[in-house]
C-alpha cells in the first residue's frame, strides 16, 4: 500500500459515525454496499448483519420520511430529530435493535379501520371480513348494519409472501376512502369511490379533463355497421344504418357479430389491480401509464412495466381528493369524479423541480397546500382542464408571502389546509401561528403553554401541539372560535398525545405509548370513534351521551381498548371513518 492510500485509509478510519449517519439519506442502498466495502472501519460501521447506524437509516429511509403534512419537518425528542412512529417504537421496542425494530414494522403492524361502512371504503364490508364479528357492528335489527365501532383488521394480502408489496408505510384517509401507500411505492384506495361523486380542487365548474374513452368509443361505435328494423307499412320493413340513412328492401339476415368493446373490455382487466382476495381495495394509477392518454390511435394496450414505473414517496388525502408525490418529485392529483386516473401537476413560472424540490404535500377539505424549497408555501383550488395531447395540468397557484426561508426564525416547521383558501402555519420561531386566508397572512397569539411543534387542521377543529401539551380550538368560516381553546388532558397523566388526526366531526389521537384515543360525535351510528356500541360506552361505560336518536357524542379523549394489548404507529381520519397501523402484541 502507497504513503497516499495509507493516508486516504487513515482518514476515512477516524470518520466519526454521527458524520457517517447524515451522509447515509443521500446515499442509495447501492451506494451504501459499496462504501461498505470500502475497508474494515466502514465494513464494520455499515455491516448488513449488524450494523446499528445502517438499520436505523434504513428503518427511517422506508418508515421515517415525512413528505407529507402528517409529521413536520422536524420533531425533537430526547434530543434527537425522529417521527412520530420512531419515538413509539424506541418507546415500546426499547430492548430491540433497529434491525429488529425494521422487521417488527415490516412484518407485525396492520391496517386497521372503523366507522361507516357505506360502499366497502373500510376496504370490507359486513359480509366480506373474516376478521369482523357481530359484537363490532352497529346495527338495527338482522339486515341493516350502519358501521363498524371497533378497529377490525382489513383483509390485506393473505396470500402474498412479499413484505415490499404488502408493508404499509402511509394510509390516508378522505372524505369516502382511505389511500394506503406500499413500500414498494403503490398506492391503493378503497372502496367505490373516493369522491363521493364531488369535485375537489381541479378543474373549474363546467370544464373537464379531456377522455380518450369517450372518443375512442365513439369512434368505435360509428365504425361498425349496426343496423335496427323498424316497421314502415304493413309487410315492408327498412332499415336504418346506426348514424345513416333509410335503406328500403327486404332486412338483411344479421348475425352474431363481434365485440367491438373487448379491446377496451381487456384493458379494463389488465389495469384491474386489487388485494389478493380483497377487491374492495384497488390499485390507482395516473395517466401517464397509459397509451391511450398519450398516443393519437386509441391503443388499448397495457405495458404491465409502465405501470410500475412510477414509486410514490407520499399521499394526503382531502375531502374528495388525493395528491401522491413519486420518487422523481413529480406531483399526481385525483380531484375528480370523472377518472379515475391521477393527473400530473405543473406549476408553471416555479424553478425546476431539480433545483428546487417539493419538501412536502398537504391536502384539505377543498384545497391542497405544497412546501417548495426556497420558494415557500404554495396553495391552489384550481387548475386547468387537460386538452387532448397534454400530460400535465398547470395548477392556478399562490405563493404564500415570506414563507421561503430555509434557516432562521421565518423557516416554515409545520403547515395545514383547512377550507376555502386558509392555511395555518408555524415557523421556527415556534411562538406565533400563522393564518393565511383569501391573499392576507395574520399572525394569531394565542394562550397556550409552550412553543408550537405542529398544527392539524380539519373544517371543524384546529389542533396545536406544543412542547408541552396539545390544544384544540373551533374554527368556523376559517376564523377561529377563541372561547372554545381546550386543553387535551388524557386518562394516564405519564402519556401524551403526539399525532392527531380529524374527521367531519370526530378526532383520533395517538400517544407516545402507542394508545389510541377518540372522542367528537359519532353520527348515525356509524362507529367512527371506535369504542364498542354505543349502549355499552353510554350506558356501561359512562364516556359519552346521546345527542339524537342515532348520534352518539364523546366529550373527553377516551382510551381505544382491544381485546389484546397493543401498539398503533399511526392514526388518520376520514368524514365518518377512523383508521390506524396497529401491531398486536
Amino acid at each position: 500500500m502507497s504513503e497516499a492510500e495509507s493516508n486516504t485509509t487513515n482518514a476515512y478510519d477516524n470518520v466519526p459515525p454521527d458524520i457517517v449517519q447524515t451522509a447515509l439519506p443521500f446515499l442509495s442502498l447501492e451506494d451504501i454496499k459499496n462504501l461498505s466495502h470500502t475497508n474494515k472501519y466502514f465494513h464494520k460501521l455499515l455491516n448488513y448483519e449488524s450494523s446499528e447506524t445502517l438499520w436505523h437509516d434504513l428503518f427511517h429511509k422506508a418508515y421515517g420520511r415525512p413528505y407529507s403534512n402528517d409529521e413536520p419537518f422536524q420533531t425533537k425528542d430526547s434530543g434527537e430529530l425522529r417521527t412520530c412512529g420512531e419515538v413509539i417504537m424506541l418507546q415500546d421496542f426499547s430492548s430491540l435493535s433497529w434491525q429488529e425494530r425494521f422487521k417488527v414494522r415490516t412484518e407485525q403492524v396492520k391496517l386497521y379501520t372503523w366507522g361507516c361502512l357505506k360502499h366497502g371504503r373500510l376496504g370490507y364490508t359486513a359480509n366480506s371480513n373474516s376478521h369482523l364479528s357481530s359484537n363490532n357492528l352497529n346495527s338495527v335489527g338482522m339486515r341493516i348494519k350502519y358501521g363498524v365501532n371497533s378497529p377490525t383488521m382489513v383483509p390485506w394480502f393473505e396470500e402474498s409472501n412479499s413484505t415490499d408489496e404488502s408493508a404499509i408505510v402511509q394510509v390516508s384517509s378522505g372524505g369516502f376512502a382511505f389511500q394506503i401507500l406500499t413500500r414498494s411505492g403503490k398506492l391503493y384506495t378503497t372502496g367505490s369511490s373516493f369522491s363521493g361523486g364531488h369535485n375537489g380542487p381541479g378543474p373549474k365548474e363546467g370544464e373537464h379533463d379531456y377522455n380518450p374513452f369517450r372518443e375512442a368509443v365513439h369512434d368505435l361505435e360509428t365504425s361498425f355497421s349496426r343496423y335496427r328494423s323498424i316497421g314502415i307499412t304493413p309487410g315492408t320493413f327498412g332499415v336504418i344504418p346506426y348514424g345513416g340513412t333509410m335503406h328500403h328492401g327486404p332486412t338483411p339476415t344479421v348475425g352474431p357479430h363481434p365485440n367491438i368493446y373487448q379491446d377496451l373490455e381487456d384493458m379494463e382487466k389488465n389495469a384491474a389491480q386489487t388485494i389478493p382476495g380483497n377487491s374492495y381495495i384497488r390499485r390507482v394509477f395516473t395517466r401517464n401509464c397509459f397509451d391511450i392518454f398519450i398516443s393519437d390511435s386509441h391503443s388499448f394496450k397495457v405495458d404491465k412495466e409502465k405501470l410500475d414505473s412510477i414509486k410514490f414517496v407520499a399521499v394526503s388525502s382531502g375531502r374528495s381528493h388525493f395528491l401522491a408525490l413519486d420518487e422523481n418529485n413529480n406531483l399526481y392529483s385525483w380531484d375528480s369524479p370523472d377518472s379515475d386516473y391521477g393527473v400530473r401537476l405543473s406549476f408553471k413560472g416555479l424553478p425546476s423541480i431539480d433545483t428546487n424540490p417539493i419538501w412536502k404535500i398537504g391536502s384539505g377539505w377543498d384545497l391542497n397546500c405544497i412546501y417548495v424549497y426556497k420558494v415557500g408555501l404554495i396553495v391552489w383550488n384550481k387548475r386547468d382542464a387537460l386538452k387532448k395531447g397534454e400530460l400535465a395540468s398547470d395548477v392556478h397557484y399562490t405563493i404564500i408571502p415570506n414563507t421561503s426561508d430555509i434557516s432562521g426564525p421565518g423557516r416554515v416547521v409545520d403547515f395545514a389546509c383547512c377550507q376555502g383558501d386558509c392555511v395555518f402555519f408555524i415557523t421556527n420561531d415556534r411562538k406565533i401561528l400563522w393564518v393565511y386566508s383569501n391573499g392576507i397572512v395574520q399572525q394569531l397569539r394565542i394562550p397556550v403553554e409552550g412553543e408550537y411543534v405542529k398544527v392539524t387542521v380539519c373544517f371543524t377543529i384546529l389542533a396545536l401541539f406544543t412542547n408541552e401539551k396539545c390544544y384544540t380550538i373551533k374554527i368556523k368560516n376559517s376564523k377561529l372560535d377563541m372561547s372554545s381553546l381546550t386543553e387535551l388532558q388524557l386518562e394516564e397523566s405519564e402519556d401524551r398525545i403526539i399525532s392527531l388526526a380529524t374527521g367531519d366531526y370526530h378526532t383520533v389521537a395517538l400517544t407516545s405509548k402507542g394508545q389510541i384515543y377518540t372522542w367528537g360525535l359519532e353520527s348515525q351510528l356509524c362507529g367512527c370513534l371506535g369504542l364498542g356500541s354505543p349502549e355499552s360506552v353510554i350506558e356501561e361505560e359512562h364516556h359519552g351521551r346521546w345527542d339524537s336518536i342515532r348520534n352518539m357524542r364523546v366529550e373527553q379523549p377516551t382510551k381505544v381498548k382491544l381485546n389484546d394489548e397493543y401498539t398503533c404507529v399511526a392514526v388518520c381520519a376520514g368524514g365518518w371513518q377512523s383508521g390506524a397501523l396497529i401491531m398486536k402484541r
